[in-house]
């Protein structure tokens, strides 16, 4: 089996809106080398963007650097990717809604993750479950905010913290 396999993550950001516990984040996937040894780790994400009079559009961007994306809370590593183009397909083809007010980026993560999970082969070892995802997400940047990880000096100096759910620990503080 070979080893190094590109991983995916979920990544939350903030979103703007503080009165909504539930729309306080903005969300996507990251996809990023198994190894993050370099100062620079290149990456590509994935998102739906809403900007005001064109409504929601799917986005794919190359990012420099995973660990330090700019306004980055945390990533949430969830899969090992088995394959890059076909994840790639599965994401451009997950409805993207205009004219509801429920739909969002994190509906559209949801919607994403079910059909990772209907496809069956995209990734390998992998934890898909929305529920889980969401409710580690929120904890862990709580727990961050809480510590005060996201304090000016932190957020330039520091990579962006990190929870592995394949194997339930962080492995950026």
């Amino acid at each position: 089996m070979p080893s190094g396999k590109p991983r995916l993550y979920v990544a939350l950001y903030p979103s703007g809106v503080s009165n909504s516990e539930e729309r306080k984040y903005h969300w996507a996937f990251i996809v990023g080398p198994k190894k993050e040894s370099s100062k620079v780790v290149p990456g590509i994400r994935y998102h739906v963007t809403n900007p005001p009079h064109v409504g929601w559009q799917y986005e794919k961007a190359d990012l420099k650097n995973v660990r330090f994306t700019n306004n980055l809370l945390a990533r949430i590593m969830i899969a090992k990717v088995e394959d890059v183009e076909r994840l790639e397909r599965i994401l451009q083809n997950v409805p993207v809604i205009q004219n509801d007010p429920e739909w969002r980026c994190r509906t559209w993560i949801k919607n994403a993750l079910g059909e990772l999970e209907k496809d069956g082969q995209v990734v390998g070892t992998a934890q898909l479950s929305w529920e889980k995802i969401e409710r580690t997400a929120r904890d862990y940047v709580a727990q961050k905010t809480a510590a005060g990880r996201y304090q000016q000096e932190d957020i330039i100096a520091k990579p962006r913290p990190m929870w592995d759910m394949l194997e339930e620990k962080e492995t950026v503080p």
